[in-house]
């Protein structure tokens, strides 16, 4: 019965029993009390849910018999970590051992599935090692929200005894620093004696970043390059790979291509907007490398030469676009491919069968596309030692009429040689860094602990005319890269920018560069098309996630464009 039947039942009843009024009087006095009894009390609000975090074992890396340090120092942080920041330890003893064999093994697929299934917000990861005579505690906390850096902590300590009491202040540092939950005033100058504090500057990162503060970006108010138009593109399903452009179909109108983990995507900048033309799905099985495009067999459509790995071996594809549907032209092909292209020169195709950083270079070949789906080797190209297929480029840089050699090292480091293989010209500032690597994700050769490093893909070295004198400058991006320390292999990124850079009195100089952005820059190129008088577009797809392999996955990439203007009256 609800509350309006039972309070009609009341009132019948009363009329019906001597001094009915007054019985309906003391009967609504009872029904009123009656029924605040039974009003439900109001609803207490939602108590928030406790950020889960995952740690895994420390590695322990001194000699000795301090194994029980690798599940001792974990549990300690966390009981830490619970009581001080109010977060809940995922208490998954037998997930975390797991996950962290399969992060050393290098099974990143297998890692990722298993950190998606611990319901996990945050991931610690730590090592303990010897540092100049000392000891030294590291740790790294990701968090599911792929656009954030993970943060870096570090203890200095005289013995493996204090190896507690270090656990116990860096966990008071993680508690303030990504928690929120700063250790109290009172609490402030109990800290372990010899022990350093806690260090939120990477001395590397910041001297990296020190070499251009101060110095003009080249797109400031006023400066010789303006930014005048940009947009970007809905989020788009699926993880970027690549991106480039070119006009496809000969009728002045460029095409962009970008292609993801299981499709290439064809799109057309319209009007400020980027409308979708076409869409094909490509095996998800494959690692993809790169996006090309060329002319090859001279049919008036250029070719789009889509190079992957199966697992360590070159599987690439080659398609065709005649202004309706996308074709596939040939399949299965073993190189990696790739085109070089600059402005007044004939595209060159190039294929690599296996790649090794210990390579002469002499394994990369000029390569022809025939109109039947043919591919024939043609010579080896002379190159510096350690060229792949995807970290080189060649363009007359000097106006000289010779081409140069660019290349991005190991290391990542921008690098300008003679056709003759001689050295004019290194960065200083890291260039080039990407998450893209040759192999899949479990292959062998790209475990975060195997004895050769993981042979890493860099994005493009773009060449166009950026100043509009005449010669060829070079656009490069800037992923800030950093790496776990104790797993080297293992690297993240923290924001990124596109930078311009011209040959000019032996040295290449930085003529602009834009502002720094959040997420990864997958790549990007130059358009095709001319806006304006004086002016150029770039594209570039930037991803929200900050870690290259399986760190709770982001899928969500955004394409760009910039348009920029060219005062030559500002020009130096």
């Amino acid at each position: 019965m609800n509350r309006h039947s039972l309070r009609n039942f009341f009132t019948s009843l009363a009329k019906r029993l001597p001094g009915g009024r007054l019985w309906a009087t003391g009967l609504s006095l009872c029904l009123a009390i009656a029924l605040a009894c039974t009003t439900p009390a109001a609803a207490a609000p939602p108590v928030a849910s406790k950020p889960q975090v995952l740690f895994l074992p420390f590695d322990v890396q001194i000699p000795g018999s301090y194994s029980y340090l690798q599940n001792g120092l974990a549990s300690t942080l966390a009981s830490r970590l619970s009581s001080r920041a109010n977060v809940a330890a995922v208490a998954q003893t037998n997930t975390s051992n797991q996950l962290a064999h399969a992060l050393t093994e290098g099974n990143y697929s297998r890692f990722g599935q298993m950190l998606e299934k611990s319901g996990a917000d945050y991931l610690v990861m730590g090592a303990l090692a010897p540092k100049a005579g000392q000891f030294e505690l590291v740790s790294y906390v990701f968090t599911r929200t792929g656009s954030q850096a993970p943060k870096q902590f570090e203890q200095d300590f005289q013995s493996v005894d204090d190896a507690m009491t270090a656990i116990d202040a860096m966990a008071w540092d993680i508690s303030g620093k990504v928690f929120n939950k700063p250790k109290p005033d009172a609490l402030a100058g109990t800290g372990a004696t010899g022990m350093s504090g806690f260090q939120t500057a990477h001395p590397e990162r910041a001297y990296r970043e020190g070499l251009f503060s101060g110095s003009p970006v080249g797109l400031e108010q006023g400066g010789p390059f303006e930014l005048v138009k940009s947009f970007r593109s809905k989020g788009v399903a699926g993880e970027a790979m690549d991106i480039n452009v070119a006009d496809l179909e000969g009728d002045g109108q460029e095409e962009i291509l970008v292609l993801t983990s299981g499709a290439l995507r064809l799109y057309r900048n319209d009007n400020g907007s980027f409308r979708m033309l076409a869409t094909i799905d490509l095996p998800d099985h494959l690692r993809y490398h790169a996006i090309s495009m060329a002319d090859m067999n001279n049919n008036g459509l250029q070719e789009i030469y889509i190079s992957a790995s199966n697992g360590d071996n070159p599987d690439s594809t080659v398609l065709e676009w005649d202004g309706r549907k996308i074709k596939t032209l040939t399949d299965h092909v073993a190189w990696y491919l790739d085109t070089i292209t600059a402005p007044d020169v004939a595209p060159m195709l190039v294929g690599q069968k296996g790649i090794s950083y210990e390579f002469p270079g002499g394994d990369i070949y000029t390569l022809q596309f025939k109109t039947n789906g043919t591919i024939i080797p043609g010579k080896p190209l002379s190159l510096p030692k350690g060229t792949t297929i995807f970290n080189f480029t060649l363009a007359d840089i000097d106006g000289d009429g010779n081409r140069e050699i660019l290349t991005i090292s190991h290391s990542n480091h921008l690098q300008v040689f003679d056709a003759d293989g001689t050295l004019r010209w290194t960065s200083p500032e890291l260039i080039g860094a990407s998450n893209k690597f040759f192999g899949t994700p479990t292959s062998t050769n790209n475990s975060v602990e195997a004895d050769n490093d993981t042979l890493w893909i860099h994005t493009r070295i773009a060449i166009a005319d950026l100043d509009q004198d005449g010669i060829n400058d070079v656009l490069v991006g800037r992923n800030r890269v950093e790496s776990v320390r104790f797993m080297p292999n293992l690297r993240y990124f923290d924001g990124a920018s596109l930078a311009a850079y011209q040959w000019k009195n032996g040295t290449m100089q930085s003529i602009w560069e834009t502002r720094k952005l959040a997420g990864y820059l997958t790549n990007y190129q130059v358009g095709t098309n001319t806006p304006a008088e004086n002016q150029y577009t770039i594209f570039f797809v930037e991803t929200e996630s900050s870690y290259p392999f399986a760190f709770w996955q982001s899928t969500t990439s955004y394409l760009n464009c910039y348009t920029l203007q060219v005062i030559p009256s500002r020009l130096q």
